[in-house]
């Protein structure tokens, strides 16, 4: 065989590989749903299962509940990192927010950013949806700004709010902490202030990875008083200290890519309002905080320092969100991915989504973390949250 035919021949046995490496991604592509044998009955008489067969396709359709990823991007590794790369050359502009800041208790700043802008959608009585990001995270990341943007957008028009926690996305550091994964009193400040100005509106909280932990921290500790009428769960590492240990598993993709990322913004936020955190009343071992090579140390020096916990582990097992979730009583809707590195589909709490009737877990074969990519310019989970909560909204009490 001439060596052109060689390379013909190769070339047409990797297409055939792809090919079936392809269909075996789309075959594996449906959404799991895990719940409990009954689910939960809303306002309205109606069952939570129920409503999500009927009115949210991209979770239960024989032929829209799936998520393929894009050919482009067909590893978990690719679809992570796909967002980060983007917006490391280039941080897009979707949508328009107007800022609020408000004042905490203890003397802290949240920045609250609405979308549309005030002068586009007057006050009304409409829904309104709150997004908390991840990790040092706020209302510029790319899948904040894709999921406001269609929830903003028809057939939904539903008003949103982001929060965006001390010293995340410019708003400043004003007292001498951060903020951390479990800290639900900034977040339920943020969620009381809201309803006070919106009384008639109803409230969908949702939480992106550790801002998810967050939420679902917080929907747990209200149980059935809880201010908001649903809330939902995108990427949540349910168990930190699990979470953490996955970050810590000595590989080339830890080492190089994912701790790098998020030490990096953690640092970040650091270093920009260290002088004001340094000045307070916790003694910071600074040397230390200077050789700085993970998240858990990170946690160790800095977070469980600042809020009174012993150390890192500590800080973990008392605000990891799986130990709340027994206790939420609001329509919840969970989306996780199999494959996840940050999140491992290990750490999930499969039995209380199967004891809890509240409760409803979208498991995706694909999706990474925060990825999620069907193509290059949007991500699958904005439709499954936009119809949730178009379905909560609609079935919920006035």
């Amino acid at each position: 065989m001439s060596p052109n035919s060689l390379v013909v021949a190769a070339g047409v046995a990797a297409a055939g590989a792809l090919a079936v490496l392809r269909k075996r991604t789309i075959e594996d592509s449906e959404v799991c749903l895990i719940h409990a044998p009954q689910t939960a009955t809303l306002a309205d008489g109606a069952e939570l299962l129920s409503v999500i067969h009927t009115e949210c396709p991209s979770l239960a359709g024989s032929t829209t509940a799936r998520f393929v990823p894009s050919m482009a991007l067909p590893t978990a590794d690719l679809q992570t990192c796909f967002s980060a790369v983007r917006e490391r050359f280039g941080r897009l502009a979707l949508v328009e927010y107007d800022r609020e800041l408000i004042t905490t208790k203890d003397g802290g700043t949240i920045g609250l950013d609405w979308s549309p802008p005030f002068a586009q959608m007057p006050a009304d009585e409409r829904p309104i949806v709150l997004l908390s990001p991840g990790l040092s995270g706020g209302s510029q990341e790319t899948y904040v700004q894709a999921t406001v943007k269609r929830l903003t957008s028809e057939p939904y028009n539903f008003r949103t709010v982001v929060v965006n926690f001390r010293g995340c996305a410019g708003v400043k550091v004003t007292t001498s902490i951060l903020y951390n994964g479990g800290l639900t009193s900034d977040y339920g400040y943020a969620v009381d202030h809201i309803r006070s100005h919106y009384p008639s509106s109803k409230l969908v909280g949702i939480g992106y990875s550790l801002g998810a932990n967050l939420v679902t921290k917080y929907v747990g500790e209200q149980g059935e008083s809880c201010p908001l009428s649903a809330a939902i769960s995108v990427c949540n590492p349910y168990d930190l200290a699990a979470s953490s240990d996955a970050l810590e598993v000595p590989s080339f993709r830890n080492r190089q890519i994912y701790t790098p990322a998020m030490l990096l913004g953690l640092m970040r936020l650091y270093r920009r309002h260290h002088k004001i955190i340094e000045a307070g009343p916790v003694e910071l071992d600074v040397e230390a905080i200077s050789k700085i090579k993970s998240i858990r140390q990170f946690d160790n020096l800095i977070t469980a320092k600042l809020f009174g916990y012993q150390d890192g582990t500590d800080y973990y097992q008392k605000n990891s969100s799986a130990q709340f979730m027994p206790a939420i009583r609001v329509p919840f809707l969970a989306i996780s991915a199999m494959d996840d590195p940050v999140c491992p589909e290990s750490i999930i709490p499969r039995e209380v989504f199967r004891t809890n009737p509240h409760l409803i877990l979208a498991l995706t074969q694909y999706g990474g973390h925060l990825g999620y990519h069907e193509d290059l310019n949007s991500s699958w989970f904005e439709r499954p949250i936009a119809e949730f909560c178009a379905a909560v909204f609609g079935h919920a009490s006035a």
